[in-house]
């Protein structure tokens, strides 16, 4: 069971050089005490997931764990 997504995804990338994962804060919405933040994640400049959470962080992960389980679909 993975849980830092984040890791898996770079572990994941590395196996190729020259790949670059950026993590981009696409908004957030929300009340003050109940944000949630979308974020998005590219490889080389391409999308590759999205999701969302309470904080970047939890988003990030959210995105991860997407990008994660399209990467691993196509193997």
């Amino acid at each position: 069971v993975i849980r830092d997504f984040k890791t898996a995804l770079q572990e994941l990338v590395q196996r190729e050089s020259g790949q670059v994962l950026t993590y981009h804060l696409l908004g957030e919405s929300g009340p003050d005490h109940a944000k949630v933040f979308s974020v998005a994640v590219e490889l080389n400049g391409k999308p590759l997931g999205a999701g969302e959470g309470r904080s970047k962080k939890e988003a990030e992960q959210a995105a991860a764990k997407a990008a994660v389980e399209k990467l691993t679909e196509q193997v």
